[in-house]
């Protein structure tokens, strides 16, 4: 089984008995989330909003929709009047197109790394955390760039923070000393917080650190900003929350805000952009690039 294959399998029994411990159902995380995006925007979706000014899209394309929350939040904000989303797990779009029976939502499946968009199409290309989970990504962000109307917009709720091959132990060191400071013995679910790494889903995380930088190749930033995710998404789901004390999340909250307020670069971005005027030079890079990438990891 190739790893697309284990990717689908593992989306698909997550659908049926879930294995993700969340981070962002906490309310108070979610409060802590809103004040990272700007207080009186409210949740992403208001922040996309107050940025587009009152715009409407006639058409709209979702990669990687899962069971198809957001084109139901399009749809009915009024954002798109209607939407092509595609997504490789089977049993999510079943749930998906259930949901929005009376919806002018198309779904349909499709593998990520393997695009086949049409050209000049779209007003609007959404993804709400799906691009993480993207191997070839100049490849895909290369047909979005054409998929995309000369003044359609790209839009972006997503993990940009590190690749899950850049950690190590060395590299985690200093994520597990606070663990330890932050969460007493008796409120964890293991002896050390563990490595940020889904084992089971190979695209989980596969190409996340590229993300900001394979953007700019192809497309214009009109707006962005990030909401933390560095410590609370890393430590939340190893917590053992029925043990902890009453105070337990707000100092993990806390310490996330020292860290952003420090400058670090959050792991969670709101972005919106749109393509590069000349697309020729973009659409070179994004084909040759990965070619001298590979070639160069060979010559090693």
């Amino acid at each position: 089984m190739d790893d697309t294959a284990r990717a689908r399998q593992f989306w698909e029994n997550e659908l049926v008995t879930s294995f993700h411990s969340g981070w962002m159902h906490f309310p108070a995380v979610r409060r802590h989330i809103i004040e990272q995006i700007g207080v009186g925007y409210g949740w992403p979706m208001d922040w996309l909003l107050h940025h587009l000014g009152g715009r409407t899209f006639e058409r709209g394309l979702s990669i990687g929709c899962g069971t198809g929350a957001l084109e139901r939040d399009l749809i009915e904000r009024g954002i798109c009047r209607r939407i092509d989303a595609f997504d490789g797990a089977v049993a999510s779009l079943a749930v998906a197109r259930e949901e929005a029976k009376d919806l002018p939502i198309r779904y349909f499946a499709a593998d990520f790394n393997r695009p086949a968009l049409p050209r000049n199409t779209y007003d609007a290309v959404f993804f709400h955390q799906s691009l993480h989970h993207v191997a070839r990504l100049e490849r895909l962000l290369r047909e979005v760039m054409f998929a995309l109307k000369p003044d359609g917009l790209l839009y972006l709720d997503e993990y940009v923070g590190p690749s899950r091959t850049w950690w190590t132990e060395a590299r985690f060191a200093r994520q597990r000393e606070q663990f330890a400071r932050l969460v007493p013995e008796h409120a964890r679910l293991s002896k050390e917080l563990p490595l940020p790494i889904v084992y089971g889903d190979p695209s989980e995380a596969v190409q996340s650190g590229s993300i900001r930088s394979q953007l700019a190749v192809g497309f214009d930033v009109l707006a962005e900003r990030g909401y933390g995710g560095n410590l609370l998404s890393l430590m939340c789901p190893a917590v053992w929350w029925e043990h902890a004390d009453a105070d337990q999340l707000q100092r993990l909250i806390d310490a996330e805000r020292e860290e952003l307020a420090a400058g670090a670069d959050p792991y969670y971005m709101l972005i919106l952009a749109r393509p590069k005027r000349s697309k020729l030079l973009a659409s070179l890079r994004y084909v040759v690039e990965p070619k001298v990438k590979r070639l160069g990891r060979l010559l090693q």
